[in-house]
């Protein structure tokens, strides 16, 4: 499907001009959507304008030996990390899609990817951010150093909010040294051994950089085996605790052989893969709750294009083809029930306008949040549907 046309395309250069595009918008009653790359929410609703903010773009402030850096919504995260490599920091942020995917877009967003499971989702690795309100207004959340953390609360509602509470122009990140080795072992077997094996390496007190147990369409995608579910362990850090770690998760795996691939670029097809699947869902369970979660997506959704768990997190995030909004939040309902939550993060825009991105919440929440978007977007034309 291509993307609906927009009412007009605005591209500011720097928060100044953010806000002005913003505040001229409320006075108009323009509805309006800031888009990154625009590689992930590949369509737009028609007769919404569109505010670029690929020209929010600098890398600034960044100290190396403090390993804390500045950067626009508008960078990539190929950029960034290109930039990061060459003095010695990494950001381990590795959500699904590709490297052309901003630092804006993919913290409006939320989501994280296979490393959540030990470095946190995106909102961990911020210290502040500036954000743009739905007036024009111009707030700055937390500070640019670990140690201050005024007003980071304020920062966690934006951060996953999808563009719906106010526009992230700038973020203040904390960043790691980048680790001197960086292996990931992949075992394969049929999906009991994969539950097994993953609460095996969790019950070892194992503690990787990530634990992820693929379907075996993911798996086969990722080049990791073909026709059987995989459990990929990564491990980073100095030589010798990457042995160790490596070792350890084998006795978890039982007797089965690995697999053993090197550095961040194997995870790229597991981001690649991920990131074409036309609707994404990410269901909030637990470490040992994921198997039920991914069973009730399957009776709710139907056939599943993929699913990929970040065990620690119990993080379950599937893939479909295609869904209606009815099953989106008959799935949500249930899985309300058990008190996980069910974030749409990627669909078309009649399906998140239908099925909201948020759900199924509390009436408190819900009227929780809607209160938070009428003080920050007090004209409405933050165009993301949170609710349906």
């Amino acid at each position: 499907m291509p993307p609906a046309l927009a009412g007009s395309v605005a591209a500011p250069t720097d928060v100044a001009g953010l806000a002005a595009e913003i505040r001229a918008a409320a006075a108009r009653q323009a509805a309006i959507v800031v888009r990154g790359a625009g590689s992930w929410w590949s369509d737009i609703p028609a007769g919404v304008d569109v505010v670029s903010a690929a020209g929010l773009d600098s890398v600034s402030d960044f100290n190396p030996a403090d390993l804390v850096v500045t950067v626009g919504a508008g960078v990539s995260l190929d950029r960034l990390a290109a930039r990061l490599e060459a003095k010695g920091a990494w950001l381990p942020l590795d959500p699904p899609g590709s490297g052309a995917r901003t630092v804006g877009g993919v913290l409006a967003s939320g989501a994280g990817g296979p490393l959540a499971a030990h470095y946190g989702p995106p909102r961990d690795h911020v210290l502040g951010l500036v954000v743009v309100a739905g007036d024009g207004t111009v707030l700055r959340l937390g500070g640019r150093v670990v140690k201050n953390v005024a007003g980071f609360d304020l920062a966690k509602l934006v951060i996953g909010g999808c563009g719906a509470l106010g526009v992230i122009a700038e973020a203040h990140l904390r960043l790691r040294a980048r680790p001197r080795a960086d292996r990931t072992a992949v075992w394969t077997g049929d999906r009991t051994w994969a539950a097994r094996a993953a609460a095996a390496a969790l019950a070892a007190g194992l503690a990787p950089a990530a634990l992820e147990v693929l379907s075996p369409e993911l798996a086969g995608e990722a080049g990791w085996g073909a026709d059987a579910w995989a459990v990929a362990i990564r491990a980073v850090g100095a030589e010798a605790g990457v042995d160790e770690a490596l070792q350890c998760a084998a006795r978890a795996a039982g007797t089965r052989p690995a697999l053993t691939v090197a550095g961040d670029a194997a995870w790229t097809p597991w981001r690649d893969a991920v990131g074409r699947w036309p609707v994404v869902l990410r269901i909030g369970a637990d470490p040992h709750g994921w198997t039920a979660a991914l069973a009730l997506a399957e009776r709710r959704l139907g056939r599943l294009a993929a699913a990929s768990v970040t065990v620690p997190r119990g993080t379950v995030r599937v893939g479909v083809e295609r869904s209606a909004a009815e099953q989106i939040q008959t799935l949500r309902a249930d899985a309300a029930l058990l008190h996980w939550p069910v974030t749409l993060e990627r669909a078309d825009a009649a399906t998140r306008a239908a099925a909201g991105l948020w759900g199924a919440l509390s009436p408190e929440v819900a009227r929780l949040t809607r209160e938070m978007k009428a003080t920050f977007d007090p004209a409405g034309i933050l165009a993301a549907p949170l609710l349906a």
